[in-house]
């Protein structure tokens, strides 16, 4: 193999290496800034009311930074942010499930029909528990095996 390949086989690696790495401390700097809040006793006079925003703000962000790989891809050429995507749309999930089981455990304490008032009291809550929904089939069938099970289906949801 000649020299020059390797070389840009080599710095492709260690770049994309590189921005994996930054990519995965991008998105826990926030669970970690939560936990710093929780331990250093700064999580306000209300707490639950912080983190159930500060995790839904962060869903929303690596929502937003999910669907945002594609066009980058296409206008820089950039392929390698490909691989980004599915990371970047489980932390998303990730942060939306905190966000949802904080709303369930901490603010209503399981109290289902509290719950289902609030449901169709406030639009916002709906409209983040069908968001929820959509990603659910999307984080489930993330992995490579789900992938090679679901073959075509797999793309055709994945879309």
């Amino acid at each position: 193999m000649p020299e020059w390949i390797f070389v840009k086989i080599t710095k492709s690696l260690v770049s994309y290496q590189v921005l994996r790495l930054v990519t995965i401390a991008f998105c826990l700097s926030p669970l970690i800034r939560l936990v710093w809040f929780g331990v250093s006793d700064q999580l306000t006079a209300n707490p639950i009311e912080l983190i159930t925003r500060f995790t839904g703000s962060w869903a929303l962000i690596m929502l937003c930074l999910t669907l945002a790989i594609t066009p980058l891809r296409k206008f820089s050429g950039w392929n390698d942010l490909l691989k980004l995507r599915r990371m970047l749309g489980l932390f998303c999930f990730f942060y939306a499930s905190i966000h949802l089981l904080t709303w369930i455990m901490l603010d209503h304490y399981f109290d289902w029909n509290a719950i289902y008032q609030d449901l169709f009291k406030r639009t916002y809550i709906t409209v983040g528990l069908f968001a929820f929904l959509c990603l659910l089939p999307l984080a489930i069938t993330s992995t490579k095996s789900m992938q090679k099970r679901l073959g075509r289906k797999w793309a055709q949801l994945h879309q």
